[in-house]
């Protein structure tokens, strides 16, 4: 209705038969078929949060029904601990994960690192635990290269699980993902919930909110009504699921892409939303943008080999349209974004009255962008952190929208045949100064400079281009936030070699 209302006033004020009529047409047709893909997916969101609150007493039944704690035998199936490490090692972390009351497991440090460092620490650490240290000589693969290698041929275990270097696992989780496990032989995979520590500073703090949120809502719904995504940690596979898909994909997402494996393969992922895990959101600006980077890049590569698989799997239709909808995302909102712009800049040159419309369209957008809001409500809502729910939606908006400028040149590198590189997301923060600040935000103040200026010079006005242009310009104060530490007594310990 409302395409086809701004038709009707673009035919009166320039005349259908004019070129420049013709021109605002084809714009405002394109603009809604944008408009269209990009709300679909807020669409989504929005109804798996509303879902969320109309129906998580029925599901949390259903799990309690379904999953319930089962006797090991005599022989307790054998686990293995793989801790995945490359420039990382977090001793501390992995030493609270080995304390598991399960009774036959092995842990095996898979070492990828390059750094003398921190092969010494992993080596300390090894050596004083009686834990086995797996390397290799080149860095095929990735993660799922470095998986591979140690799990291919092996019949000496029955499930693994994979750890991440800052992740801690709870004492429980494998005698409670072998009760998933026993529960259903179809179960291939069982994905852990994952909650943020507090961090060491407020950026980590304000982000790192929506990790518990997303876990404790959106996920369980997905797990009845979506796709069951893998995190790439914190998650369980059986040998009989992993040998049944031949190992991990050779890809930056082997996760989202071992998953999809998983299901062609005839087995199902189920999300444990009672086996907690915990982990650390990236400690500062820096290393979200690097981790968003290397995200951009895995999930371009996985449209691409991931399609025509997707698309023949046994997944239902909803669950296809669900894994579209959340991995497409990474790579193709940041292209509509700026095709909406130039739609929007174009047809502010041609005269047609943007501004007034985009209060309408700001109006809708604002009900999609607070839809997280309602999983935030409830998981926060009764807490003493409910007041911290406003500023970390705004600092969240701002941040995301500001990682605009790097989405696209990833992908225009992407798709100029760059290579798809697994970066390790830094661990350790630093303290910003003046020129850091300049130098990590020079180019996405510029970006936010240059498409202002273009829509207000077309526009007479920002309003179109508002949000992204003001996450952009806050960028500096984004990086800012991680100079500004918590209490001393909520930072986390340094890691022990």
């Amino acid at each position: 209705m409302l395409a086809a209302g701004t038709v009707q006033i673009c035919l009166r004020v320039h005349g259908a038969s004019s070129a420049k009529g013709v021109a605002t047409i084809v714009l405002l047709a394109v603009n809604a078929v944008i408009l269209g893909v990009l709300w679909l997916g807020s669409l989504k969101d929005l109804v798996f949060s509303v879902a969320y609150a109309a129906m998580q007493r029925r599901m949390r039944r259903r799990y309690e029904e379904k999953i319930k704690p089962c006797a090991l035998p005599g022989q307790a199936p054998r686990f293995l601990l793989l801790y995945c490490t490359c420039n990382d090692f977090n001793g501390r972390a992995l030493a609270i994960s080995r304390k598991q009351n399960y009774p036959n497991f092995k842990t095996v440090i898979l070492d990828d690192s390059t750094k003398a460092e921190y092969r010494r620490q992993v080596d300390a650490f090894a050596a004083a635990n009686g834990l086995e240290v797996v390397r290799r000589e080149d860095r095929e693969g990735f993660k799922a290269g470095n998986l591979n290698h140690y799990l291919r041929g092996r019949t000496d275990y029955d499930y693994f699980v994979v750890l991440d270097s800052d992740e801690v696992i709870p004492p429980s989780f494998l005698r409670r993902a072998y009760d998933y496990f026993a529960t259903d032989k179809a179960f291939g995979a069982v994905q852990a919930r994952h909650i943020a520590t507090a961090g060491q500073n407020v950026f980590q703090r304000l982000l790192g909110m929506s990790v518990r949120s997303n876990g404790s809502t959106a996920q369980i719904i997905k797990n009845f009504y979506g796709a069951n995504a893998l995190l790439g940690h914190g998650m369980a596979v059986s040998r009989a699921c992993y040998e049944a898909t031949h190992g991990f994909p050779h890809v930056v997402a082997e996760d989202i892409s071992f998953a999809v494996d998983i299901k062609n393969a005839g087995y199902e992922i189920v999300y444990a939303p009672d086996i907690r895990c915990v982990e650390e959101f990236p400690v500062d600006y820096v290393a979200l943008k690097k981790r968003q980077c290397k995200w951009v890049q895995g999930n371009l590569e996985y449209m691409r080999k991931y399609n025509k698989d997707i698309n023949t799997s046994r997944m239902r239709w909803f669950e296809k349209l669900d894994i579209k909808l959340s991995h497409y995302a990474l790579p193709v909102v940041p292209v509509l974004g700026l095709l909406l712009v130039a739609c929007t800049v174009t047809l502010g040159f041609l005269n047609y009255p943007i501004v007034r419309y985009s209060l309408l369209l700001y109006a809708l957008m604002l009900l999609f962008l607070c839809s997280p809001l309602i999983p935030d409500i409830f998981v926060y809502g009764a807490s003493r952190n409910a007041w911290l729910l406003l500023p970390a939606f705004l600092v969240n908006i701002a941040t995301y929208a500001s990682l605009a400028p790097m989405m696209l040149r990833t992908v225009a590198l992407g798709l100029l045949g760059r290579k798809a590189t697994f970066t390790v997301t830094p661990k350790e923060g630093t303290k910003f100064g003046f020129g850091q600040i300049v130098r990590y935000s020079w180019s996405t103040v510029l970006f936010a400079l240059v498409i202002g200026g273009l829509t207000y010079f077309a526009c007479g006005n920002v309003l179109p281009v508002l949000f992204i242009c003001g996450g952009c310009l806050a960028t500096p104060v984004i990086l800012l936030l991680s100079n500004i530490p918590l209490h001393a007594g909520r930072r986390p310990k340094k890691a022990a070699a």
